[in-house]
């Protein structure tokens, strides 16, 4: 194994309460009012742009006041967990191809990998404008063609079930990022790292790429 592949929310990145009150700021016009954090995750799916313009289709300056606020709230609202970058660069001292498949859009991806410094980390990133979300394993495979990595060389590290079954899907070793959500190793899962720093024990045995 010489690849690996992450999500972003929920894995390395929190940006969750900043992706919420975004759409708050993107889509009150329209609502009238603020809706709660729940009543906004039920929306959850497709990349952010879609998701507002389905919400927004009469309102075409909706999607900007959510890339907007997006960016202006980022650094207070946004976090990468602890350890993450250690991680990471531990790997890419160790000569593994890293990449990054996530449901985000290409634009919230972007200002969150550029906010935190951690595009310099990836070979090849995989956002939710270029492929169907996950559960669907497509981003995966276009990850393992862009990396020259084969599925068995290859494991995806995720945080929820959807991970797992587009890992699996893809015919890659689904891990657990069970520091952001408890993960339950009846779901399946290949590995469960507790903290980032769990992730490097799989992998010590595995040889640097050459």
């Amino acid at each position: 194994m010489n690849a690996v592949i992450f999500d972003l929310d929920g894995t390395l990145t929190d940006t969750l309460p900043l992706v919420i009150s975004s759409i708050n700021a993107a889509l009150t016009p329209i609502w009238g009012a603020p809706r709660t954090p729940e009543e906004i995750r039920r929306l959850f799916g497709p990349p952010e742009g879609q998701l507002i313009a389905a919400q927004a289709s009469s309102d075409p300056k909706a999607i900007e006041r959510f890339y907007t606020y997006y960016r202006r709230h980022h650094e207070r609202d946004a976090k990468v967990f602890p350890g993450v970058r250690p991680m990471l660069s531990t790997l890419l001292s160790r000569g593994f191809r890293l990449a990054l498949v996530t449901n985000k859009g290409h634009r919230s991806t972007m200002i969150t990998l550029e906010e935190f410094d951690l595009r310099r980390f990836f070979r090849a990133v995989v956002d939710g404008d270029e492929v169907a979300p996950k559960p669907s394993p497509e981003g995966i495979r276009l990850a393992l063609a862009r990396l020259g990595a084969t599925r068995e060389e290859a494991v995806y590290v995720g945080d929820m079930p959807s991970d797992l079954r587009a890992a699996k899907a893809a015919g890659v070793a689904g891990w657990a990022a069970a520091w952001s959500r408890p993960a339950d190793p009846a779901e399946g899962w290949d590995f469960i790292a507790i903290h980032p720093e769990d992730l490097l024990r799989p992998l010590e045995s595995e040889p640097a790429e050459t």
